[in-house]
């Protein structure tokens, strides 16, 4: 996957995963304050594993606080020369 949109990821996993729809978000949106519940955030963690074809360590988002920080993260795991955006 060459490009991966973090802020359309995260909309479609909230609405399939939950049933949330989430407008507006940016790389500094605060995930804490969208009103997923802890089994809700595993829950979209697994729909990114699955998506993209990576693994998400725990150590590795354990400081995750916005979207920006998961998209850190997420390059990170993501073949080299894979681009991501919000």
């Amino acid at each position: 996957m060459s490009n991966v949109n973090i802020t359309q990821l995260f909309t479609q996993a909230a609405q399939e995963v939950n049933g949330k729809k989430l407008e507006g978000l940016t790389k500094d949106t605060v995930i804490a304050k969208l009103g997923l519940d802890s089994v809700a955030i595993m829950e979209l963690i697994s729909y990114f594993e699955e998506k993209l074809s990576i693994r998400l360590p725990d150590e590795d988002l354990a400081n995750v606080k916005t979207l920006g920080d998961l998209a850190a993260v997420v390059k990170t795991r993501l073949p080299a020369g894979s681009e991501v955006s919000f």
